[in-house]
């Protein structure tokens, strides 16, 4: 019995050491101009994030730490602007806004639409983009799919990604907007399941509880391209 007892103890402690294998710091491109540095170990054979991980964008600027556990974000989350400042902590654990401010110091702005038409003294909490905006925006925004069209305005361009967003928070459906003096157009965009922090909201609600919203980033666009402004001067007129 006691020789059994010890070749069981041997296998386990054996099987412990294959297992637990030390994690491996991986870089990855998640979009455009974000880049993921995340520690790795292997899962039934395959990658999986687990442990420290940090996100910076193409000038070095760390906008999000936090940990892994087997894949899913866990315990406190730090999200940052380009200039350093702590704009926002969320614990994944407990589900807990712990600490959140506007960020000030980017370009992208964001809005909030809610219906309140059938409520009394409605008291509205906007929802909120984890991580923040300009995280959530790099992660979408890529230079390279901006439509011709918009390239060759020679005036600015409002451009809005308008996220409707369910009860919790989910979103249900992305539309890609632009707006100027002679161009206008809506573009649906299908949701990027390798993306799942550029979807994930906390709900508004009105008097406590959670409710439909939309929410939209918006960023002026100076993108033109034109060489010859008399050439170019109304570009896309009636090919709307």
């Amino acid at each position: 019995m006691n020789y059994k007892y010890f070749l069981l103890i041997g296998l386990f402690i054996t099987s412990v050491s294959v297992n637990a294998q030390a994690p491996k710091w991986i870089k990855d491109r998640v979009s455009a101009n974000l880049v993921q540095n995340a520690e790795h170990v292997k899962l039934n054979g395959k990658k999986v994030k687990n442990g420290e991980c940090f996100v910076i964008d193409m000038n070095n600027a760390e906008l999000a730490r936090g940990v892994y556990k087997n894949g899913q974000k866990d315990s406190v989350w730090n999200y940052f602007n380009t200039a350093g400042d702590l704009i926002q902590v969320y614990d994944y654990t407990n589900k807990k806004l712990i600490y959140n401010v506007i960020d000030r110091k980017t370009i992208v702005k964001e809005g909030y639409i809610i219906d309140t038409s059938k409520f009394q003294n409605a008291k509205v909490v906007q929802p909120i983009k984890l991580g923040g905006v300009h995280y959530g925006f790099n992660l979408l925004y890529n230079e390279r799919n901006l439509p011709t069209a918009v390239k060759q305005q020679t005036d600015k361009v409002l451009m809005e990604y308008v996220f409707s967003l369910s009860e919790t928070g989910k979103v249900e459906s992305l539309s890609l907007n632009y707006t100027s003096t002679f161009f206008n157009a809506e573009n649906p965009l299908s949701i990027d399941k390798d993306k799942p922090d550029a979807y994930d909201f906390l709900p508004a609600t009105i008097n406590g509880v959670p409710v439909k919203s939309k929410f939209v980033y918006q960023i002026i666009m100076e993108v033109s391209q034109a060489r010859d402004r008399n050439l170019y001067a109304i570009p896309t007129q009636g090919k709307q």
